[in-house]
């Protein structure tokens, strides 16, 4: 068995309590901060109206922004944690956030209808997800048709120059910490990705990098 194999099947799908509250403190660290604001800002130059899903949301601070900066937008965060869920219902009712909303659900099989949403996102979670074929075909499923699926998370390596701007930016212990996570985390890499890519139901992707995440880009 692959160290990517054995590391799928002891990584648990949802963070549970009281690891969940851990969690949502990472996320404050500069370098996630930065990392949500671009996706969010993306999302801002893509879609002006309609329905966004965030799969595997977390303490849901990309959903919290995107919703934001932006009242015509209809956001569900997704987590298979309740306590995540908790912690991100929390927050979007103290922001007085009309267009948002939290559930608790599994991404292989998410509880929705047919044709809800225009983009599905996915930050930082797919290396967790033990069915992604699965998971994409939910994705596909509940995707308008001409509506996009973004799922960002980091490779399984990270080149030099990449290792090299994140020191720069944000320090020595945080650039050291993300490559070191790499072994601990059962990351894709570049074969594996395109791979479930090519066997979704998807019509077709596109695949790149920027920053410390890759970006999978799914078309329906």
């Amino acid at each position: 068995m692959t160290l990517r194999g054995f590391l799928s099947k002891v990584e648990p799908e949802g963070i549970p309590f009281p690891l969940s509250r851990v969690y949502s403190l990472v996320t404050l660290s500069g370098i996630i901060r930065d990392f949500y604001n671009s996706v969010s800002n993306q999302v801002a130059g893509h879609l002006k109206s309609g329905r966004v899903l965030d799969v595997g949301t977390g303490p849901g601070r990309l959903p919290l922004l995107i919703a934001s900066k932006n009242k015509y937008l209809s956001v569900t965060g997704l987590d298979l944690s309740p306590d995540m869920v908790k912690i991100a219902s929390r927050k979007a009712a103290k922001m007085r956030l009309e267009n948002l909303d939290f559930k608790v659900g599994n991404a292989s099989s998410l509880p929705f209808g047919d044709r809800e949403f225009d983009l599905v996102i996915s930050t930082l979670s797919f290396h967790h997800w033990k069915a992604p074929e699965a998971a994409l075909g939910e994705i596909h499923r509940v995707l308008r048709e001409g509506g996009e699926a973004w799922i960002f998370d980091m490779p399984r390596r990270m080149d030099a120059e990449t290792l090299s701007f994140l020191k720069q930016r944000y320090g020595f212990m945080a650039s050291y910490f993300l490559y070191l996570h790499g072994f601990t985390e059962p990351f894709y890499n570049e074969m594996a990705l395109k791979e479930i890519a090519e066997s979704s139901s998807f019509k077709r992707y596109a695949l790149n990098y920027k920053g410390l995440t890759y970006r999978l880009k799914l078309f329906k």
